[in-house]
């Protein structure tokens, strides 16, 4: 009877301490850098994050803009946290379309484009221990910018992978913009007469703001911008997370970051009293489990 009830005893009291809720923070298109601190108990954090899409063109056959932007990508993985440390966070844009030269790059490394083209996404990405492109442990590539006109000249490639992708050529006769890689930004593509595209560079889209370009995705490096064809699109990066993956061409419209994390609850503080009842309790259980073994 007394190994039952110090059994049931025991019971209450493991129901008592804290149980593990997974907990979700979402981070979205702000403009600006963002932070978070892990908090007590906290030791891995799932990490998810969207890359921008690049920015759409002015087509005049249809009198308005289209959508021809290449998506941006998506990125995952696992990081080692110690409780206290801060995570800054930075969420790429997608470009608001302009019939107009210049016309800026989404934030967070978009490149800038000019008229009848369309400005890079920008990328998303967590870093640690600053906010220097070198503190970043991963990054979703954000979208080349499309370029249209009269006729449709090209759209912008997808970011993410581990390369993001080329820009595309509708029209014939010009070259689109390279997509970056985890070496290197994306080539650039055409150029108009003496005014030069621009290669990708490390964290942003190459950029030429004159008429008729489009700029390259932000990424871990980013694609380059092109004259009447697509920008290319960022590469993401994985190397700074545990279990990561990437992939191309998934997210619409501006990025986002999402983190995620086991959260206990508080433990209860317990008293002399308690501590000492609780430990009594256990050895009472363990002589009871003993005496058990030695009367079989």
């Amino acid at each position: 009877m007394r190994a039952r009830w110090i059994i049931a005893a025991l019971g209450l009291l493991c129901a008592a301490l804290p149980a593990s809720a997974q907990t979700t923070v979402t981070f979205d298109y702000t403009g600006g850098a963002q932070t978070w601190v892990v908090p007590a108990g906290v030791t891995q954090v799932s990490l998810q994050a969207w890359g921008a899409q690049g920015g759409a063109s002015y087509y005049l056959g249809i009198n308005g803009f289209q959508d021809d932007g290449g998506l941006g990508g998506y990125t995952s993985g696992e990081l080692a946290v110690t409780p206290g440390d801060t995570l800054y966070i930075f969420v790429g844009g997608q470009p608001t379309p302009l019939n107009s030269t210049p016309i800026s790059g989404g934030f967070n490394g978009g490149g800038d484009g000019g008229q009848y083209g369309g400005g890079g996404g920008g990328a998303s990405d967590v870093r640690v221990g600053g906010t220097a492109l070198t503190d970043r442990v991963l990054v979703a590539g954000g979208g080349g910018g499309g370029n249209s006109g009269n006729p449709d000249h090209g759209t912008g490639g997808g970011g993410g992978g581990l390369s993001g992708l080329p820009g595309i050529n509708l029209s014939g006769g010009f070259t689109p913009a390279g997509g970056g890689t985890q070496v290197a930004g994306g080539a650039a593509g055409s150029n108009d007469g003496g005014t030069l595209a621009q290669p990708g560079q490390l964290g942003s889209g190459g950029s030429t703001s004159s008429y008729h370009f489009a700029g390259g995705g932000g990424g871990y490096y980013g694609g380059g911008s092109a004259y009447a064809a697509g920008g290319g699109g960022g590469s993401s990066y994985i190397g700074g997370v545990l279990s990561g993956s990437t992939t191309a061409e998934q997210k619409v419209g501006n990025g986002q970051v999402v983190i995620s994390f086991q959260e206990n609850a508080a433990i209860p503080a317990l008293d002399g009293r308690g501590l000492a009842l609780f430990v009594g309790l256990m050895a009472l259980a363990a002589l009871a489990v003993l005496r058990r073994q030695l009367a079989a």
